[in-house]
């Protein structure tokens, strides 16, 4: 499956890396960290150079935090009523994010996009807020160098031990446990009512 995984990305090569990070910065529930350690693995074998892909990463990260962004500042909260279910945002969670960023932007910009679920609707809440983009954007940007430059490097320093790695045993242990989390916490709303109690 990885092989197939690795033959699938060298195939749509930077293109494709371009478009995985836009949706993972635009906040879809897309693997945007594997993809790229994906690229800094392929990167070491040779496809395209590490700057190449970190570069093409950071310019499909900063495109989709712009995108929300703008969206976030020109529907504000009337789009985010309409999709609050898809992104899990409650009243009291935008409520808490303002509030957390207009405590600190920058902690909570940097920072808040390395948190599950909070990472997913920062640029949003960041759109709504009045924050200038130009903030925004130097913020994410830092942000975005240090997640990149962490899971391209980790991709590429890994190389050829990838195959080790995935092929070990408590890899699709883990794979499968994680996978189980993933779709308990994407479904859960689903779920009836009295289950959840």
């Amino acid at each position: 499956m990885f092989d197939r995984i690795v033959e699938m990305l060298s195939s749509l090569g930077l293109p494709g890396v371009f478009a995985g990070v836009f949706l993972e910065a635009i906040g879809l529930p897309f693997p945007g960290s594997v993809l790229v350690a994906l690229a800094g693995f392929l990167a070491k074998q040779g496809e395209f150079t590490v700057f190449m892909a970190w570069v093409v990463s950071l310019l499909g990260y900063l495109f989709g935090s712009f995108s929300a962004f703008m969206i976030g500042h020109n529907f504000g909260e009337a789009f985010l009523q309409r999709w609050r279910k898809y992104i899990r945002l409650t009243p009291e969670r935008m409520d808490k994010a303002l509030e957390l960023l207009q405590r600190s932007a920058p902690a909570y910009i940097i920072g808040g996009r390395f948190v599950p679920t909070i990472g997913n609707i920062t640029p949003y809440v960041a759109g709504i807020s009045g924050i200038s983009l130009v903030k925004f954007l130097i913020y994410d940007m830092i942000h975005a160098i240090i997640w990149l430059t962490i899971f391209l490097g980790a991709g590429a320093a890994l190389g050829s031990h990838w195959h080790n790695i995935i092929n070990n045993p408590w890899f699709t242990w883990l794979a499968v446990g994680a996978s189980i989390l993933l779709l308990v916490y994407v479904f859960r709303d689903l779920l009836p009512e009295r289950s959840k109690r």
